[in-house]
């Protein structure tokens, strides 16, 4: 279904399920996508096709995705999404997902893009839209800047090389053991009897630094986990996660790793966190490393570990900085009122 938003000449956009979209279309993502990681990661090796069809066919539970498509001469040249989030928590929030191949800005696909995908949400239950920027693509933070968002929590992605991580380190924070707490390694899906330790632990992500994020506490629930759980073996991944428990059996800290064992460049640490009543224990530091023993023993070929911090979190940059983890980039997320939003698409629909 073709939208109402003006288009600039010789492009179309096209409203479209992309979990049921036909091949040629998610062909034609595979490319945009192949295009922009190109630009953002050119050191990476290009993701395996079906990792990343397996991506878009795979919907959430949670933040069900809505999306539209450029298309120029049949080929898809870039992507506009919404999310409406139905988590529980920050539910007055939309993400929303801007994406067009390099070869294709400066013509007003990006700002077509951004009314269809923002015009149709409802000004009753939704109070903020939300994006991502990249700093090594700045016409991401350009555009930002020219819909009147603003940058509420900068974000450093920092990566480890596992070839050259400092083992004698690794090995001394390893042996690290505070009396009274337990450390349980989990393979996949969260066990019925750990469920509520984990989202206890899980909570602690709340206590890290939002700068002028306009964000409430996310609320994890069982219902949540088990819809990253379905939404990860859909699309073929795999999840490492060391939980720490107190003696009451609580979960106090947690670091958790996501990867796909068809592509073993990168590995992605999900989230690190230690509940600030638990810290001083040496917890993060031992999770963190028990994971990269692991890494290194079951999967040699694995390259980086990527993780992103909030650039103020001192804490958990302290412990990666020592780990060895560099800036590879930032990142920042914005945020801009519906109701500006809307003012903006208004404008170029």
């Amino acid at each position: 279904m073709k939208t109402m938003t003006r288009v600039p000449t010789g492009y179309t956009i096209e409203k479209v399920d992309m979990a049921t979209a036909e091949q040629p279309i998610v062909d034609g993502l595979v490319e945009l996508w192949h295009a922009l990681d190109a630009e953002a990661v050119p050191e990476d090796p290009p993701l395996p096709r079906e990792m990343i069809e397996a991506r878009f066919r795979t919907t959430s539970k949670m933040f069900v995705r809505q999306s539209w498509l450029a298309f120029k001469d049949g080929r898809v040249v870039g992507r506009g999404q919404n999310f409406e989030n139905k988590s529980g928590s920050n539910e007055d929030k939309r993400d929303i997902d801007l994406a067009v191949h390099p070869a294709h800005r400066g013509k007003g696909i990006g700002r077509a893009l951004f009314a269809a995908a923002v015009l149709p949400i409802p000004d009753a239950t939704t109070k903020l839209v939300q994006s991502w920027t990249h700093s090594r693509v700045p016409s991401g933070k350009a555009f930002a800047e020219k819909t009147g968002a603003k940058a509420g929590l900068n974000m450093r992605s920092s990566q480890l090389d596992l070839q050259k991580v400092d083992m004698k380190l690794i090995d001394e924070w390893a042996k690290i053991d505070p009396p009274d707490y337990t450390v349980v390694f989990l393979d996949g899906d969260v066990p019925d009897h750990l469920m509520k330790a984990t989202t206890e632990a899980f909570n602690a992500i709340n206590k890290m630094p939002r700068e002028d994020l306009d964000m409430d506490d996310w609320v994890f629930s069982e219902a949540t986990i088990r819809d990253w759980e379905r939404m990860r073996k859909a699309r073929g991944q795999t999840q490492w996660l060391y939980l720490v428990t107190d003696p009451s059996g609580t979960g106090v800290a947690f670091t958790d790793i996501v990867f796909d064992k068809r592509y073993e460049h990168v590995i992605h640490q999900g989230g690190t966190a230690v509940d600030p009543a638990h810290q001083g224990h040496g917890l993060g530091k031992l999770v963190k490393a028990l994971m990269v023993k692991k890494l290194k023993s079951e999967m040699p070929r694995a390259r980086f570990i990527r993780t992103e911090n909030a650039g103020s979190n001192a804490p958990m940059l302290s412990i990666n900085t020592r780990m060895g983890f560099a800036l590879a980039w930032e990142n920042a997320i914005w945020q801009l009122p519906l109701a500006d939003a809307k003012k903006y698409a208004e404008r170029a629909s």
